[in-house]
């Protein structure tokens, strides 16, 4: 108790701070909507990979820029979704800015974090110690008591099911079969309530490796079959994505979103200039009869087109959620 309300008063010190010299810009705060708000059942704001450093301004400004464009959604998010890489190198002074600026802004609002390769130092360092580092920010945040970097969550009857690699890497999601397991509970459970489920990583699900060399375990194979008689969507990040005809697709049997970097910043010599390709993150609303995802680019409070239309996804359920 006493170390996460420490956590959280350094953290809410340090992103006054670093709000009142660097995030105080002007904003898009136009309100915005879904697409039906009388028929709509479940909204979520989805980000991913915004990358929080200390040293990088531009990138911490498109951030703040991001989340305050994001609560002027009229009909309030149920969730706010983190994807993963919202840290650079899962430094204490990274997460201290990320989870104070969340707070600041976002105040009481329900947040589901996934762990990126970043968050767990990229590769580099002690993945245990960076791990419970993790750990430490999200139970005091977020109220998560966590033994492993993979749970579940359910909301509104929903069932959001976060997977994680269980080792230092940079490029695979490396599961046990421990995981793999709790993950076919977690479905079983999820079908039992007949709603849509949201498996949310921050890598894609092709990327997935089993850790047991001998393992029968296929992560699409998994979801693909789940798929089959259930409504399940997935969600990652990872690959900085621009919003192009693949950012939504279902090659694997199952509907995919990939999100576009949350914080991308251009520029030839520093890489450090705020352009068109900042600010990308989306909307994801569920209706009784589909589950609609949008691209949105927040920084500049604007719906992205693709090819002269609106980048989205429309999925009809073969589910479809009665009437209360």
């Amino acid at each position: 108790m006493i170390k996460g309300a420490f956590i959280r008063a350094i953290s809410l010190l340090v992103a006054s701070v670093y709000l009142l010299l660097f995030g105080s810009g002007a904003a898009v705060t136009e309100p915005f909507d879904v697409k039906d708000p009388d028929a709509c059942v479940l909204s979520l704001t989805v980000f991913s990979d915004v990358h929080v450093e200390s040293n990088n301004i531009p990138r911490y400004q498109v951030f703040v820029n991001d989340l305050k464009n994001a609560v002027c959604n009229e009909t309030k998010s149920d969730a706010y979704l983190f994807l993963g890489d919202s840290t650079m190198n899962g430094q204490n002074i990274e997460n201290l800015i990320f989870h104070g600026t969340v707070k600041r802004i976002l105040k009481d609002q329900k947040v589901i974090p996934v762990p990126g390769n970043h968050d767990f130092g990229n590769g580099e360092g002690d993945y245990e110690k960076i791990r419970q580092r993790w750990f430490d920010y999200t139970k005091a945040f977020f109220g998560l008591d966590l033994e492993k970097p993979y749970y579940c969550e359910v909301l509104n009857g929903f069932y959001f099911i976060v997977l994680s690699s269980e080792q230092q890497n940079i490029d695979n999601m490396h599961m046990s079969d421990e995981q793999f397991e709790w993950l076919e509970q977690r479905l079983a459970e999820a079908a039992e309530s007949g709603l849509p489920t949201f498996v949310l990583a921050h890598y894609p699900p092709r990327m997935a490796k089993n850790i047991n060399p001998d393992s029968e375990y296929d992560l699409c194979r998994m979801l693909a079959e789940y798929n089959r008689e259930h409504d399940l969507f997935y969600l990652c990040g990872h690959l900085h994505h621009r919003p192009d005809g693949t950012t939504y697709h279902a090659w694997s049997g199952f509907p995919e979103v990939y999100l576009p970097m949350g914080t991308e910043l251009t520029g030839a010599v520093d890489n450090n200039e705020i352009s068109e390709q900042s600010g990308f993150g989306a909307i994801l609303e569920v209706y009784p009869d589909r589950v609609t995802v949008r691209i949105r680019n927040f920084y500049y409070g604007e719906w992205f087109e693709y090819n002269g239309a609106p980048l989205e996804a429309n999925w009809t359920l073969k589910n479809p959620i009665p009437a209360e």
